[in-house]
């Protein structure tokens, strides 16, 4: 990031390209800009990966732009297709990757101009800080969502370096079906219970 100074009137009167992502996503991070950083933690059966979907699903619906989910963990499985049946999730704009690598991800939202890139895990890609950084880097003229998902069982800890997660503007930890959220758009954190985790059927019911 470039080296600026400006007052406070200035800052102040600053105009920011926002991003509308309707009532329930706004009231959850408030209103993000157009180039923000996500970053969901939990652990397995926390409810991240469906929220994770879900919400690149409705990326694409409702902004009407392409999402890459880039998976790693389960890949292209059947797992995944499931969720996609049982949670709706529809969107023709939104794409799934297999083991893409850093550099293969670069080129294809180089190429194909993907609105929204996701990282599923930052551990299974090995993902790194000095990755993220250059994925900023390459992309500082672009409106591009990042969202980086990681593994971590504890509030403010993911498996991860820490630098990752403090660089992100919005931090969601999920833990037996509640999110707690950590947001620089929200002026408190924020938790909602998302699902009961007795069943599958009962996450269909409550998720959204």
């Amino acid at each position: 990031m470039k080296a600026r100074i400006i007052n406070i009137k200035t800052l102040k009167e600053k105009k920011y390209d926002e991003l509308d992502l309707g009532d329930y996503y706004n009231n959850l991070f408030g209103t993000i800009e157009s180039k923000t950083m996500f970053f969901f933690y939990g652990t397995s059966g926390s409810g991240k990966s469906v929220f994770t979907i879900s919400l690149a699903n409705h990326f694409c619906n409702h902004i009407k732009a392409k999402a890459l989910y880039c998976s790693h963990e389960e890949a292209l499985k059947k797992s995944m297709r499931d969720r996609a049946n049982n949670f709706r999730i529809e969107s023709s704009r939104l794409y799934i990757g297999q083991n893409i690598d850093f550099e293969t991800l670069l080129e294809k939202i180089r190429r194909n101009y993907y609105r929204m890139a996701i990282i599923d895990s930052v551990q299974y890609m090995q993902f790194t800080y000095e990755q993220l950084k250059r994925l900023n880097a390459e992309f500082a003229k672009r409106k591009l969502i990042v969202v980086l998902v990681s593994f971590g069982t504890t509030y403010k800890k993911p498996a991860c370096n820490n630098e990752i997660m403090h660089a992100c503007d919005v931090k969601v930890f999920f833990d037996a079906g509640v999110a707690t959220i950590d947001s620089r758009y929200l002026d408190t954190v924020k938790k909602i219970r998302l699902f009961s985790p007795q069943t599958t059927a009962v996450q269909q019911k409550t998720l959204f």
